[in-house]
């Protein structure tokens, strides 16, 4: 037996369900596990989370029953979940989207409420074996505990369970191996934090790390998002010495693999599955609703009222710029719906004092924040936009700084003072754009229906898809030659 050993990790995360590029990554894996391999060299192919996003047509008609089948043509042997699998799918639709897996899921820190443990369908971690060589796998996710907690699971922080999994399998691995949907910052303060791990492949912040980053004797790698690269990390093991001789990473550009043709033609007809299952007509308008960014319309508080109606608030808030497709006249099919609204943003409801409201309506009409770019916390479109709202009348002055002059809740005078249940996307409860939504109360989420499953139920109500074309926000000069 040689003194060394070399083993290969071939790794992917954040595809985020951009089919287009996995059977370039298929023939990516496969290539280099065929030259490896012949060299008498060892290989893990492994995928950090968030592979499934229900934005896609073929993961919201399949529930991500079709990412699954991918990985298993890919030939992925070990994977961690996101938080796309995590929280956007239903309890036991995630108890289901594994059960055809030919690789091992391990999530160490999401556990079955009622038993404690891992659930059924992974484990806390794994343990690879070569003749001289043995690799522990550990796997963990972001801890969203509100979202988790809403959806049944019970989540733990990672930096201590990690610690404990290290020293209990200690005697039993050479290497060890973390699989982390946790980000890059927190990846770093694991490495510098928790001693015993070789390498930790991340996700979740799609950082593209060209070489991984190295903090202490720990080596950190990321390969950005959507599968635009594939990550490679080479650890040569020296038998003799017991440990690690060298570690280093790179990226593969995805686009210079050809695709594997059988995976393509499977997506194909996969993709036209999804259309006939999501084709389904939903509801019939009546009119047009447009989707506009920087001004009030109809769809806007179309959606303002249906989050509204399902979260049982006086108020509604949703941001124009969750809108990405119009929803015009006629016919209106559930894939019309996720055009138009891709987000795995659910409502929720918090109680805000009439003062902290006003505050919030205020910040939400400044020009900076209409146009301010958004990314992350489940959002899939651009720009903030304006402001959408129900329960409401509000009269302001427009400009570079507007401001509120009046605020009726419900047709009454809103009183600073008295408390206003407001429903919103809990997108804003993450992002931290509306400080004043973080300190109200009560805070509650309503999980697991999406904000477009939300609108699939809400739209077969005439009457409030009608209300929702009369104006909500009224400007007013700020003098008597004054214009809006």
């Amino acid at each position: 037996m040689a003194d060394t050993c070399t083993l290969h990790m071939l790794h992917t995360n954040d595809l985020h369900s951009h089919f287009a590029t996995m059977p370039h990554i298929a023939t990516c894996i496969r290539t280099y596990r065929r030259k490896w391999e012949q060299q008498g060299e060892h290989v893990l192919t492994v995928d950090i989370g968030d592979h499934m996003d229900r934005m896609d047509i073929k993961s919201e008609a399949s529930l991500g029953k079709v990412n699954v089948s991918v990985m298993n043509r890919t030939g992925y042997e070990y994977v961690t979940i996101g938080n796309n699998e995590g929280v956007t799918l239903p309890k036991e639709k995630l108890d289901d989207l594994y059960t055809e897996a030919a690789f091992q899921v391990i999530v160490g820190n999401l556990l079955d409420p009622q038993s404690q443990t891992t659930p059924q369908w992974a484990v806390p971690y794994a343990i690879r074996e070569w003749e001289g060589l043995r690799v522990a796998l550990l796997g963990v996710t972001i801890p969203f505990a509100d979202s988790y907690n809403s959806m049944g699971w019970d989540i733990l922080e990672p930096a201590e369970l990690i610690a404990q999994q290290i020293a209990a399998l200690r005697d039993q691995a050479d290497i060890f191996v973390l699989l982390s949907h946790l980000g890059y910052q927190s990846d770093c303060r694991l490495a510098a934090q928790v001693e015993g791990l070789d390498v930790i492949l991340g996700a979740h912040t799609h950082h593209a790390l060209p070489h991984g980053t190295r903090i202490g004797r720990t080596l950190i790698a990321q390969t950005g998002k959507f599968g635009q690269h594939v990550g490679h990390v080479r650890l040569v093991w020296d038998r003799t010495a017991r440990q690690v001789q060298a570690a280093e990473a790179e990226l593969f550009v995805t686009a210079d693999f050809g695709p594997d043709e059988e995976l393509a033609a499977f997506l194909q007809e996969q993709e036209k599955a999804a259309e006939q299952i999501l084709l389904r007509p939903v509801a019939v308008l009546e009119h047009d609703l447009r989707a506009e960014w920087m001004e009030e319309t109809p769809f806007g508080s179309f959606v303002a009222a249906s989050i509204r109606s399902w979260t049982g608030a006086e108020i509604g808030l949703a941001n124009g710029g969750l809108l990405l497709a119009d929803l015009n006249r006629g016919s209106v099919s559930f894939a019309d719906l996720l055009h138009s609204l891709p987000h795995p943003i659910n409502a929720c409801a918090v109680t805000l004092t009439g003062a902290q409201l006003t505050r919030v309506l205020e910040q939400a009409i400044q020009p900076q924040i209409i146009q301010r770019e958004l990314r992350g916390y489940g959002f899939r479109g651009k720009v903030e936009g304006w402001m959408a709202v129900d329960g409401l009348r509000i009269r302001y002055t427009a400009g570079d700084s507007p401001r509120i002059v009046q605020i009726e809740v419900n047709d009454k005078p809103l009183v600073p003072e008295q408390k206003y249940r407001v429903g919103t996307v809990d997108m804003f409860m993450y992002n931290r754009l509306f400080p004043d939504l973080l300190q109200g109360s009560q805070i509650e989420f309503f999980l697991p229906h999406m904000l477009r499953e939300v609108i699939a139920r809400t739209v077969l109500d005439q009457s409030l898809v009608q209300r929702s074309f009369l104006p909500r926000w009224e400007c007013v000069p700020q003098s008597e030659s004054g214009a809006c």
